[in-house]
């Protein structure tokens, strides 16, 4: 069963604080954390670093965290999103869906029910991806 120590986050937070903090919790538990600061750049390290997870901000400059994951989801479809906003309106959780965002968490955000959430997207999406199944 793949553990959390054997995957690779790219983080995507506009906001330098709350990227930093969550940088420093998340790098003790993943492999690897790449973390950037608007979509365009994070666009830029998913296709260089191939990350396991993508967790991001939903309004970010330049590009913004949905039109980011719609890219990523064009280009790897199977990788799974987290997005966190402090929106819950209507509008952009339609439109999460139809960018095919895995899970939606709103802020402020609580450590504890994110990790929930990631325990739960590696179970389904990404050891699911990893059982063969093979008949006789």
């Amino acid at each position: 069963m793949k553990k959390f120590k054997e995957l690779t986050l790219l983080l995507v937070e506009d906001e330098d604080g709350i990227r930093e903090s969550m940088q420093e919790v998340f790098g003790g538990v993943f492999q690897k954390v790449i973390s950037a600061s608007n979509g365009d750049e994070g666009l830029k390290k998913f296709k260089k670093f191939s990350p396991d997870i993508v967790i991001a901000d939903i309004m970010m400059p330049i590009m913004d965290g949905l039109e980011m994951s719609r890219q990523i989801k064009e280009f790897s479809k199977n990788t799974p999103v987290v997005i966190l906003s402090a929106y819950s309106e209507k509008e952009k959780l339609l439109k999460a869906i139809d960018v095919g965002i895995d899970k939606y968490v709103i802020k402020p955000i609580d450590m504890d029910e994110l990790f929930v959430v990631l325990e739960q997207i590696v179970k389904t999406k990404i050891i699911g991806a990893d059982i063969i199944e093979i008949s006789g």
